[in-house]
């Protein structure tokens, strides 16, 4: 199983933004459908042995946390293009509104959930049978990495993680790197996918 956790600073917890303007009302949740794409979509097929959680804390009312579950995703759920992703990013936040337990999941779709998990809580959760790894430009370099079993991938979004984030994952997981620039999310997602898949 691979997993892929990312942290949105800014993205917007309540569906308040525009479809017609993403990147500019929503805290860049264009980002993040960008990333479910590449996590998720091949040419002519699907992932099924991916998780992602999408970890939402902009306002008005974070943490929002969406978990995407390849092997339950009905087919055609998840499209390339961004706004059937928002749509869907939208339907987990009004699924979501008025959530009160901090731990219990909500389903939104087949694969689907929303919840109030902070970015700790998904870490806690994934590391009890997964390896963690941070991607970061001054990690170890992938290629020089030793992948087995199941594996998790953290990301911050274009702000990157806060110190305090790093400060918590400092320990718990091995800081990799896909190259010395900073590359977009999505597209880091895209590369260790297809390094992974050349492992095979």
């Amino acid at each position: 199983m691979r997993t892929f956790i990312i942290k949105a600073n800014k993205a917007h917890t309540r569906a308040d933004f525009s479809l017609k303007d993403l990147p500019g009302t929503s805290g860049r949740i264009d980002l993040l459908c960008r990333s479910l794409n590449s996590a998720f979509l091949l040419s002519h097929g699907f992932r099924k042995n991916v998780r992602v959680w999408l970890n939402l804390n902009g306002p008005p009312d974070p943490p929002k946390t969406i978990r995407f579950e390849g092997s339950e995703i009905k087919p055609k759920t998840i499209n390339p293009d961004e706004i059937s992703l928002a749509k869907i990013i939208i339907k987990a936040l009004k699924v979501g509104e008025g959530i009160k337990e901090p731990a219990k999941e909500y389903p939104v779709l087949p694969g689907v959930y929303v919840s109030n998990l902070r970015f700790e809580d998904i870490i806690r959760r994934t590391i009890k049978n997964s390896t963690l790894y941070y991607l970061h430009e001054e990690g170890k370099p992938i290629e020089r990495v030793n992948f087995k079993g199941n594996v998790t991938f953290v990301l911050g979004d274009h702000e990157g993680l806060a110190r305090e984030d790093e400060a918590f994952l400092e320990g718990i997981a091995e800081k990799v790197s896909v190259g010395k620039k900073s590359y977009l999310t999505s597209h880091v997602i895209a590369y260790v996918n297809i390094f992974l898949d050349n492992l095979l």
